[in-house]
C-alpha cells in the first residue's frame, strides 16, 4: 500500500530540486570515471608493447592499476557525495508526493523550461556513443605500417578513445536523466506514477546487492583475465539488465496496485 507523504511546500521543493541538480552532476561524473579508469591502463600497455615507453611493461601495468583504483576512488567519493545531497528525500521516489495546483503548474513549467536542454543532452550523449567506435576503426589504417602483432597493440590504446567518448556520453545521459526525473518525481508521471513507485521501492532494496556484485564482477574478470579492453561492456549490460528488472516490476505492480 502506498503511503502519502503532506502536502509539499514551495521551499521544500526549491531544495528538493536543487539537491537532484548537484547530485545529478556528482553521479554523473562517479560513472564517468568509473569507465575511464581502465583508460589509463590500456594506454599504457600499449604504448610500452609498440616501444613508445622504455619503462618495463610490468611497472606499466602497476602504474596503469594505480591509476584505475584512485580514479574509482575518487568516483565513489563523489557517489556518497551525491547520495548525501539526497538522502533526506530517497522517500519521494516511492510514496506519493501531493503538490497543490498552484505547485503542480510550476513544476510542470520548470520541466518545460528544462526540456530543451534535456533533448540537447541526450542527442549529444547519443552522437557521442555512435562515434565511439570510430577510434578502434581507425586501427585499419595503420595495417600496412605495422605488423600484426603491433595492430593488436595500437587496438588495445584506440579502445581507450572508444571508453572514453562512451564515458562522456554516459556522463550526459544520466545528468540529464537525473534531472528530468527530478520533476517526474513531483508530478508522478513517465517512470514515476504512483503505481511505478511501489516498483521502485521492491527493486530499491536489492539495488545495492546488484550494483556491488557487477563492481565485483568488473574487477575480479579484469584483474584475472587482463582483458581490460574488453570488460568494460560488463557496466552497459548491468544498465541495461537493471533497466528491464525495473520495467518488469513497474508492470507487475501495476496490475495489483491502485490508480
Amino acid at each position: 500500500m502506498t503511503t502519502q507523504t503532506p502536502a509539499l511546500t514551495q521551499g521544500t521543493i526549491t531544495k528538493f530540486l536543487t539537491a537532484r541538480k548537484k547530485a545529478a552532476t556528482k553521479i554523473a561524473i562517479g560513472v564517468m570515471l568509473c569507465i575511464l579508469a581502465a583508460a589509463p591502463m590500456l594506454v599504457l600497455i600499449s604504448f610500452t608493447n609498440l616501444g613508445l615507453f622504455q619503462l618495463p611493461l610490468e611497472m606499466m601495468s602497476v602504474l596503469g592499476v594505480i591509476i584505475l583504483l584512485i580514479m574509482v576512488a575518487i568516483a565513489v567519493a563523489f557517489f556518497i557525495a551525491a547520495n548525501r545531497e539526497i538522502k533526506v528525500y530517497e522517500e519521494w521516489e516511492y510514496e506519493n508526493c501531493e503538490l497543490s495546483e498552484e505547485l503542480t503548474e510550476q513544476v510542470k513549467q520548470e520541466k518545460a523550461a528544462f526540456a530543451k536542454t534535456y533533448t540537447k543532452m541526450t542527442i549529444t550523449a547519443t552522437i557521442l556513443c555512435i562515434l565511439s567506435v570510430i577510434p578502434i576503426l581507425c586501427g585499419v589504417f595503420f595495417t600496412e605500417a605495422l605488423s600484426a602483432k603491433q595492430v593488436d597493440q595500437l587496438m588495445t590504446g584506440l579502445v581507450a578513445g572508444t571508453i572514453i567518448l562512451v564515458a562522456i556520453g554516459v556522463f550526459f545521459f544520466i545528468k540529464s536523466n537525473i534531472i528530468m526525473d527530478s520533476y517526474n518525481i513531483l508530478l508522478q508521471e513517465e517512470d514515476y506514477t504512483l503505481n511505478k513507485k511501489s516498483g521502485r521501492r521492491s527493486l530499491n532494496r536489492y539495488a545495492a546487492i546488484y550494483w556491488l556484485f557487477f563492481a565485483m564482477l568488473y574487477l575480479g574478470y579484469s584483474f584475472l583475465t587482463g582483458n581490460w579492453d574488453h570488460s568494460w561492456i560488463i557496466w552497459p549490460i548491468a544498465a541495461i539488465l537493471y533497466a528491464i528488472i525495473e520495467k518488469i516490476l513497474s508492470l507487475k505492480h501495476s496490475k495489483i496496485a491502485p490508480d
